[in-house]
């Protein structure tokens, strides 16, 4: 399964970093696609909530940047 993460809102070091915090990496692939990059997970029973997950932890490490 895909995500689609705008450049324009994360550069590629948050989005590795937020990938290491959620303990995947090495698991989830990280590709260009035009101004945006194309995140895959591993296919999976629980891949739906692997992504709601990364999408979580990429929002409160936005958060925790920008609350100071």
């Amino acid at each position: 399964m895909n995500l689609r993460i705008s450049a324009k809102e994360y550069d590629y070091h948050t989005l590795l970093k937020v990938a290491e915090m959620a303990g995947l990496a090495g698991l989830v692939g990280f590709h260009e696609a035009g101004d945006d990059y194309l995140i895959t997970f591993p296919d999976g029973e629980q891949t739906e909530e692997l992504i709601q997950d990364y999408k979580a932890r990429l929002k409160g490490l936005e958060n925790n940047i920008w609350m100071y």
